[in-house]
């Protein structure tokens, strides 16, 4: 008897220890597949990091450097903007034709061709020259005084590096999602660029994902995380702009909110509209010559409108953002927001590189800050305006009100005007709708996409 209960303990027991070994191996395999799954997520988004630094570094002193030469002679600018448009022009058309302009819309026609039988055409929109291309062209561009920003761009070189690292990934690796590489990439991107986590998630789930967030998730977390904290460490913790005295007092204030949400709306879909027209009526020239000379033509507008009007109407237009938010000169020239968007429209419409992120929200400052002086509105209550005016001129442009609203609350930490925000951006979204019913960045994608057929 004892014999025999020594045996069923025996075997108890090697049943046991069979069992935990079974246990610990699938435990230790689904670790080895979540660590293969991590390790290009995380890579990947260091390097966004890296490059967002780098290049917001880049970017500012170009935009410093073309200052200091206005500063010391503004007519400089009538020969260094044709020459820089034309340079900008010229590198995109002959080395890589997908670099130009915003680069979102490129990220956009990615996710549609991210299925097996078309994901090789993704290297027209992503890939290492596509990076090299961006910066450069926008670096020229900005030092000439175009009217462009760099958030935009860094998405593109964003999903660029996310879709390099996820093509150099060996035969033997686990398989990653490539449409779930370039949402991270795109939202890691914008992240980055802003220092708003929050708004690079958002602007993944409301613009870019056509799936469920759940099969995304993990990922677009990693990458976002990743990369702030990369930027971050480079960098050092900051607000894009700073944290405004804001003030909600008196009806007067509700009134001027929706006003300046209507306008953003009305005039940032126009804006929008004359852009892409002018971008269809300058791709009906076949002739180099006519190309060149319609170059030439649109920087010496641009040269001749800084010349009178002031570096307020050249760069990304963040000295507007700043002076009219944290110094009491809260005026603006009534000419200014429609200056901005010429600027804008002059400067992107033909050829180069460059986004307009930055510039919308410039040119939604300049419209905060008028419909402040019209409704004698001052201090905290002027801020307010400024601030929904940028969060509803962005809005126009991109059709994202929930992702504009939380971009502006990160760059300023105002939590307590989230639902303001939030107000002046649907408010925009429906204006917007009204005059055209997709958005820029659609229309865009659609012919990036033609393009390639």
């Amino acid at each position: 008897m004892v014999r025999i209960k020594n045996a069923r303990w025996f075997i108890f027991l090697l049943d046991y220890f069979k069992d935990v070994y079974l246990k610990t191996t699938r435990t230790n395999e689904q670790l080895k597949q979540q660590l293969l799954q991590f390790i290009p997520f995380l890579l990947a988004s260091s390097l966004t990091g890296l490059a967002a630094f780098l290049y917001s570094n880049l970017f500012e002193l170009a935009e410093e450097l073309s200052a200091s030469i206005y500063e010391a002679n503004p007519a400089y600018l009538f020969l260094l903007t044709p020459l820089c448009f034309l340079a900008s022009w010229w590198l995109v058309k002959k080395t890589a034709p997908f670099a130009k302009g915003s680069g979102i819309p490129q990220v956009m026609a990615s996710l549609d061709l991210a299925k097996p039988r078309r994901s090789k055409l993704i290297s027209h929109f992503l890939s290492l020259r596509i990076i090299i291309v961006k910066v450069i062209s926008s670096l020229f561009k900005v030092l000439g005084g175009g009217v462009l920003g760099r958030e935009g761009p860094t998405i593109q070189i964003a999903s660029s590096i996310f879709y390099v690292v996820e093509k150099r990934l060996p035969a033997w690796w686990l398989h990653v999602s490539q449409k779930n590489m370039l949402i991270a990439g795109a939202a890691s991107g914008l992240a980055a660029a802003f220092n708003t986590p929050l708004g690079g998630i958002i602007f993944a789930i409301e613009e870019l994902s056509q799936f469920h967030i759940k099969y995304y998730k993990s990922p677009l977390f990693i990458a976002v995380i990743i990369s702030g904290l990369v930027a971050q460490g480079l960098g050092g913790s900051y607000l894009y702009l700073g944290t405004p005295r804001l003030d909600v007092s008196g009806f007067e204030v509700f009134l001027a909110v929706i006003v300046v949400s209507v306008l953003c709306g009305y005039f940032g879909s126009k804006m929008c509209y004359v852009m892409r027209r002018t971008m269809n009526f300058f791709r009906t020239f076949s002739n180099q010559k006519w190309e060149v000379g319609i170059i030439l033509l649109s920087a010496i507008l641009m040269a001749t409108a800084i010349f009178f009007l002031g570096t307020d109407v050249m760069g990304s237009g963040k000295q507007i953002m700043t002076r009219t938010l944290f110094t009491e000169d809260k005026t603006v020239a009534i000419y200014l927001p429609f200056a901005r968007m010429a600027g804008l429209i002059t400067s992107f419409s033909f050829g180069g590189a460059g986004g307009i992120f930055a510039p919308s929200l410039s040119a939604g400052a300049a419209f905060g800050a008028l419909t402040a002086q019209v409704f004698d509105l001052a201090g905290g209550n002027a801020d307010l305006l400024i601030l929904v005016g940028m969060a509803g001129f962005l809005t126009s442009v991109t059709r994202t009100p929930f992702t504009s609203a939380i971009i502006i609350f990160e760059m300023t930490d105002r939590h307590s005007i989230i639902f303001m925000l939030l107000i002046g951006s649907i408010i925009a979204n429906v204006i917007s709708s009204l005059v055209e019913e997709k958005s820029f960045y659609d229309h865009l994608r659609d012919d990036y996409l033609a393009e390639i057929k």
